[in-house]
């Protein structure tokens, strides 16, 4: 179950087996960890290619033919990195990767994919193919497990099961009002969690887990692949790593997505308060969707909120068993990563408020996980009751987070301000941070300055990664174009809207550059 000391996946090797250890030269981000990737590209010089264990890989997933086409021409391999860059000779980690060669003859090159989190297998994504044809046609697709991550040395530190009934607990509950015992079951949840993590786990790992490595782990993939310059797609937590990119490789970049942008500004408290407002947003949206269809069972935007709480309350009393209040509620919340997945949402909530239960619970489980939407909707930032430790492990070094137990109240009555369906939930779920055993902020301010145009898209009811944060970065950036797909949802771009794929299509494949401040209508299928 928990690992101790050392990852299995993780091996030592002496600095004597590797080439000289390099010298320091200047640049963006640590010098001595600059050089290590330059030592490490010596040694790393290509990506051993082999049979996938689709068996292992799909277990049991039925396939379209489309589908298996795609799964039959996959390629695993995988490359080894260090630990820590400033000392390449030392504890080194294997990351795992799957590649789907190129479908043309005249091929670009290498698309690296990721699908966000953070703890998103970029494996999972690459291993269905979800990319317009003309893309698969240019590029090999190759998608990995950041370091910590599935197959990457997964961390698995820790037991979440007090934090998340602490959090179940208080899930709609008013901060303001919560009780001594919840507050202290609060804090001492997230205290044995990240405190068993710094238990279990080797330090260095810890110390060396977060984003900014993660971007130096691609630059020593994309020399391996063979690419002269980097061609990447990030979507949420995955444009963070564009970003670090950026940030240390600009001169490295060919052409660069990033889809549903996460900021890297502000501890994790900016961003959960950010995240209220999106999903509070979203569920407007939906309820404004839902009025307009005959007979959804909400009567008015002004009362939908009390009208969705009754409605999973009386589903609570009359199913029983247990499933919770917030348990439902976090399924709507992942309900709202897709407009498609709304005409199946209204039917969900609209049976429950009919009194037909019988398969509500398994109806709202299925829609949160994946049924009713499109056919790949990339894994979302929003931290869950249930997240596993790579997700903290990661959010919480990424950035310079309050070490006190009253910032994350205030944090969470400012979330309960903007959205007393899911605020304070959200605030809440990022209290682990506070005593998180790892912390290396990473820059909170990124221009890419030398680096070809970045192409961002960001949806005006983006619930996890509100449109502000992707204008934001378009301001930031040196050379950037911002796509704007003008409707719900996480991400855009893949997902069939024309006006989005074509123009991001034709960038990646003959680097045209997208028209500025180019807008997108709605499509609700």
């Amino acid at each position: 179950m928990r690992r101790t000391a050392v990852p299995a996946a993780l091996a030592v090797l002496a600095c004597a087996a590797l080439a000289a250890c390099g010298a320091d030269y200047a640049g963006n981000g640590s010098s001595k960890a600059r050089a290590g990737v330059a030592d490490v590209q010596e040694r790393v010089t290509s990506v051993d290619w082999g049979e996938c264990d689709l068996q292992a890989m799909f277990q049991g997933e039925e396939l379209d033919a489309a589908g298996t086409a795609w799964a039959e021409a996959l390629e695993c391999g995988s490359i080894r990195v260090p630990v820590d860059y400033e000392d390449p000779g030392g504890l080194q980690v294997r990351l795992a990767m799957v590649r789907h060669p190129a479908t043309s003859a005249d091929r670009t090159g290498s698309l690296l994919v990721n699908p966000g989190g953070p703890g998103g297998s970029g494996i999972e994504l690459a291993q269905h193919p979800f990319l317009p044809d003309a893309v698969t046609a240019a590029f090999d697709v190759v998608g990995f497990d950041p370091r910590g991550v599935g197959q990457s040395a997964d961390l698995t530190c820790g037991s979440e099961d007090a934090f998340d009934a602490a959090v179940t607990d208080v899930y709609t509950a008013d901060p303001a009002a919560i009780t001594d015992g919840q507050t202290e079951a609060l804090k001492t949840g997230a205290q044995d969690f990240s405190g068993e993590c710094a238990q279990e786990e080797d330090p260095l790992f810890l110390d060396n887990i977060g984003t900014m490595n993660v971007a130096r782990d691609m630059e020593v993939m994309r020399a391996a692949l063979g690419d002269d310059q980097l061609t990447y797609l990030g979507y949420s937590y995955g444009t963070y790593i564009g970003q670090m990119y950026l940030y240390l490789y600009p001169h490295k970049v060919r052409a660069m997505v990033l889809d549903g942008v996460m900021r890297t500004s502000g501890s994790v408290l900016d961003v959960a308060e950010g995240q209220a407002t999106g999903f509070q947003t979203a569920w407007r949206d939906f309820a404004a969707y839902c009025l307009t269809v005959d007979g959804c069972p909400l009567t008015s935007a002004d009362t939908a909120d009390a009208e969705l709480t009754a409605i999973l309350t009386r589903a609570q009393e009359r199913v029983g068993g247990e499933l919770t209040v917030a348990d439902m509620l976090d399924m709507v919340a992942q309900s709202l990563y897709s407009e498609a997945k709304w005409p199946a949402l209204e039917k969900v909530l609209a049976g429950a408020a009919s009194g037909t239960l019988e398969q509500f619970a398994q109806d709202l489980q299925d829609l949160a996980g994946g049924a009713g939407g499109a056919a790949r909707i990339p894994p979302i930032p929003l931290p869950r009751r249930d997240s596993d430790a790579d997700f903290y492990g990661v959010q919480c070094a990424d950035r310079d987070n309050p070490g006190h137990f009253g910032a994350y109240r205030s944090s969470a009555e400012a979330a309960y301000g903007n959205s007393a369906l899911f605020g304070a939930g959200i605030s809440w779920s990022y209290l682990p941070c506070a005593t998180w055993p790892a912390d290396e902020p990473n820059p909170s301010k990124v221009d890419g300055r030398g680096a070809a145009t970045t192409v961002l898209v960001g949806n005006t009811g983006d619930p996890a990664t509100p449109y502000a944060w992707a204008e934001s970065l378009a301001e930031d950036l040196d050379d950037a174009v911002l796509v704007t797909y003008e409707g719900s949802g996480h991400t855009a771009y893949a997902l069939g809207h024309e006006c989005v794929d074509a123009p991001i299509t034709a960038y990646l494949i003959g680097l045209t550059v997208p028209q500025q401040d180019l807008r997108c209508p709605q499509e609700l299928g």
